[in-house]
């Protein structure tokens, strides 16, 4: 089981929570949220959101993580695989997490979560991007972990992963390792501009090669871009 969870550390919950609502995620049932962490649903894949203190470090960036079954077994099976990870487990009372260091240096996180959601249908999908220098190490360990391979660039620059059990990660070459929130949209991403601009955020749509691109400032900080799905795409 893997479902892609990006967690996005905010000192603004409830800002970043009505953010993700206005854009159509739901919240999610399990886990129940609590002062400082909650989890929204898309209609495939989630997003987790974790308070933190104004001006740390970690304020308004957006770590890499994932929902397995088992986090012992994936722990176990990651580290067996060879792509020459780094993994660590921990116990601080909320059940045991698993960070995985990839060889560029960027950590992800993988904790228990449900097979199943319960989530309502949405043409909304996660989509976590994954900049390195080191595409090649990265694409090694998410094929290690159980992500699903879908469409690569001719040039090796992007290369597109779908989790069995919902959401996207796609690996892009970036002199900067780092991870960021997207999302790809089955549908017209104007449908979304009324409840975002209802929600005080300010939407730009813009016409790529690709399709229409919606962009808007998120309460973190952050600029989330959410593309519009092309079905000729292998990803999903």
């Amino acid at each position: 089981m893997l479902r892609v969870r990006p967690l996005v550390h905010t000192p603004d919950l409830p800002g970043a929570a009505r953010f993700l609502q206005a854009l159509g995620l739901a919240p999610a049932q399990d886990p129940a949220p609590n002062g400082s962490y909650a989890v929204f649903d898309a209609g495939s894949g989630r997003v987790a959101l974790h308070a933190c203190v104004p001006g740390r470090a970690e304020d308004g960036t957006t770590d890499l993580a994932f929902d397995v079954a088992d986090v012992r077994e994936f722990a176990r099976r990651t580290a067996e695989a060879g792509a020459r990870v780094t993994v660590e487990l921990s116990d601080e009372g909320h059940g045991v997490t698993a960070r995985i260091t990839a060889p560029d240096g960027l950590s992800f996180l993988a904790d228990a979560g449900p097979r199943e959601t319960g989530a309502p249908p949405s043409p909304l999908a996660v989509l976590a991007l994954w900049y390195t220098p080191r595409v090649g190490r990265a694409v090694r360990v998410l094929e290690d972990i159980g992500a699903k391979p879908g469409t690569s660039s001719a040039a090796a620059t992007r290369h597109d992963f779908r989790a069995k059990n919902g959401g996207l990660v796609a690996v892009r070459t970036d002199a900067r390792t780092r991870a960021e929130l997207a999302f790809e949209y089955d549908g017209d991403v104007r449908d979304l501009v009324r409840d975002l601009t209802a929600g005080g955020f300010e939407p730009v749509v813009t016409d790529e090669s690709h399709g229409r691109s919606l962009r808007v400032r998120s309460p973190w900080g952050a600029e989330v871009r959410i593309d519009e799905w092309q079905r000729d795409s292998a990803v999903h």
